[in-house]
């Protein structure tokens, strides 16, 4: 039988909620969390790992397509089976949520599988998956709620064949033609992915552009590079209902040019996310403070009410898994009497579209807007050796330097971008310049001297592209 009193409870067990449990418990307090639905939560489950599994298939398959300037020749066209590709991500969700499982066992978490709801005095009531009722209180309670796709409350968008980012994993084959509602993050990654899979993929976008906060060079590369491939891009497009055409589903959408209509197999919603409240009703009576249901926190991860926290999606911020895990942390600190702040002033940005995009730090257009000295500089792709031995070479690497040579941004478009940003995070971090990063040797041949390269470029003494003034000849 379970404690009925804990030193910590979290409800919710996704990356923000198993993170604070498993902090916590290495603190020495006594935790439950509480999971309604799956040890993971979105991202384990619909989210972050099934879209990485499934894109790596989209990217092997997308790859297949130059495998003939290396000599290497395949029936053309290769052909995929939607229902193996399922099971292949099943099988990486499943590995990943049972060593959630297993973490939680090796850390003494006490784990209740059911609707958790909660109150100001810090009593916990779980709604148990098996019909049973379970009821204890905890010094501290850490809220993780997450969050669920936002559905717009347009017509037709309950009819058949209206999917989501967390109901498109699951489709019994590759669908002819799909019409992406969104072109933010995940509408763009879904996009690259379906198109690659087969799909002929339109994006329909309410802004003037896809990929709004991305810095402008970037998001018009990978727009040529979409343009390239054949996905259509609908922007100040602002879809007003779905209908069925036969069997096909239909969008229509008002645009600057009046009325317009897209047509395909699917509509895939994948405009926003909204955060989950299920639970908190009794706490948002009790004077929660919360603006539409995003939960206010201070710098301590603290709410209003005494003793209960908040953390990933369920409050205002970056709404990524790794930013989430990182304010468990800071939640969990202060719970047991730490001191713990949360910095969002290095935050990495992946997106996982092929080619990659990562960046941290201000975009051009911001740095310029707040800094009266920046200097900007790129390196590409097609200039580093390990890229072009990878017949890799869309892209480039773009740093944003300051008046003391600080690192203001890094913005990459490139082969394993999402990978390689962590180093630019780490020196703006640790407050390094310029000259710190140009001084470590890179090793050779790599990806990772592209962003010395892009360094040393910003600096105006490029090595391996021509400058771009004419340097003065010295005796």
């Amino acid at each position: 039988m379970a404690s009925t009193h804990y030193d910590i409870a979290i409800i919710g067990a996704g990356p923000g909620g198993y993170v604070a449990a498993i902090r916590a418990a290495q603190l020495g307090a006594k935790t439950a969390i509480v999971e309604k639905q799956y040890l993971g939560g979105t991202c384990l489950n619909v989210g972050c790992i099934p879209s990485k599994a499934m894109l790596h298939i989209a990217e092997v398959l997308h790859s297949m397509e130059s495998l003939g300037e290396l000599g290497i020749n395949l029936p053309q066209p290769p052909t995929y089976d939607m229902r193996q590709g399922v099971a292949f991500k099943d099988k990486v969700v499943k590995r990943m949520t049972n060593g959630v499982g297993v973490l939680m066992k090796g850390n003494n978490v006490d784990v209740f599988e059911g609707l958790g709801t909660v109150d100001a005095s810090r009593t916990v009531t779980v709604a148990m998956n098996d019909g049973s009722q379970q009821q204890f209180s905890a010094d501290k309670i850490i809220l993780a709620n997450g969050s669920v796709p936002l559905m717009p409350p347009f017509p037709g968008i309950d009819g058949r064949n209206v999917i989501n980012s967390d109901t498109c994993w699951n489709l019994p084959k590759t669908p002819e033609s799909v019409i992406c509602v969104g072109g933010g993050v995940i509408g763009v990654e879904l996009a690259c992915m379906f198109n690659a899979l087969g799909s002929k993929v339109t994006i329909v976008e309410m802004l003037p552009n896809i990929l709004a906060p991305v810095d402008e060079e970037i998001r018009k590369l990978l727009v040529r590079i979409f343009n390239r491939r054949g996905i259509t891009i609908a922007t100040n497009a602002r879809v007003e209902s779905v209908e069925d055409d036969g069997e096909m589903k239909k969008v229509n959408a008002a645009t600057e040019k009046g009325q317009q209509n897209f047509s395909g197999e699917y509509v895939l919603m994948a405009v926003s996310r909204r955060a989950n409240t299920w639970g908190l009703d009794r706490l948002m009576e009790q004077g929660l403070d919360n603006d539409r249901g995003r939960v206010r926190v201070n710098e301590k991860m603290e709410t209003n009410l005494p003793g209960i926290y908040a953390i990933g999606d369920l409050v205002h911020g970056a709404g990524l898994a790794h930013v989430a895990s990182m304010e468990g942390e800071v939640a969990a600190d202060n719970a047991m009497g730490h001191a713990a702040k949360m910095n969002y002033d290095v935050v990495p940005n992946p997106i996982y579209t092929f080619p990659e995009i990562a960046f941290v730090g201000l975009t051009e257009a911001q740095a310029r807007e707040k800094n009266s000295e920046v200097r900007v500089e790129r390196f590409p792709w097609s200039a580093n050796g390990k890229a072009v031995s990878m017949n890799e070479t869309d892209g480039f690497t773009k740093v944003i330097l300051g008046k003391y040579d600080e690192i203001l941004g890094a913005h990459i478009i490139g082969p394993d971008a999402t990978n390689l940003i962590s180093e630019y995070s780490v020196a703006m971090r640790g407050e390094l310049t310029a000259d710190e990063i140009i001084e470590t040797i890179h090793p050779h041949p790599t990806l990772s001297e592209g962003l010395r390269e892009a360094v040393l470029a910003a600096e105006g003494r490029p090595i391996h592209i021509p400058p771009k003034q004419a340097l003065a000849r010295t005796r």
